[in-house]
């Protein structure tokens, strides 16, 4: 039986600025993580490292209509988009660009309920 942290899930990113977006916004929690605290475990900054390539190049978060991540790296982006979006610079950004950016938030939110779902966990 395949163990759900390595199950992939299918994610829409919708549009280039999503997909430009969810890689920032990584990059950025990693760059203020000693003084944020954005994520509280190593594995998930080591997830975020292996997602935007922190030791070289990565193509792991290409612009394609979809991507396959694991449940780890799900978490990951969820925490990260939390981070981003509670920070008063996101406001500065445009509601239009807000409102495209919601896509890819919505659907990750979307994939995780549904993982949470498939484990029992109907309250998440």
């Amino acid at each position: 039986m395949q163990n759900t942290e390595d199950k992939l899930y299918r994610v829409n990113t919708y549009t280039y600025a999503c997909s430009a977006h969810v890689r920032t916004t990584l990059r950025r929690a990693l760059a203020l993580q000693p003084t944020d605290n954005v994520w509280t475990g190593t594995e998930y900054v080591n997830a975020a490292r292996q997602m935007v390539g922190a030791s070289g190049p990565s193509e792991f978060l290409p612009d394609e209509p979809v991507w396959e991540l694991t449940k780890l790296q799900l978490l990951t982006i969820h925490r990260a988009l939390e981070w981003r979006e509670s920070k008063s610079s996101y406001l500065s950004n445009s509601q239009l660009l807000r409102d495209e950016w919601s896509n890819i938030t919505d659907e990750i939110n979307r994939v995780l309920r549904e993982v949470w779902h498939s484990e029992g966990k109907y309250w998440m």
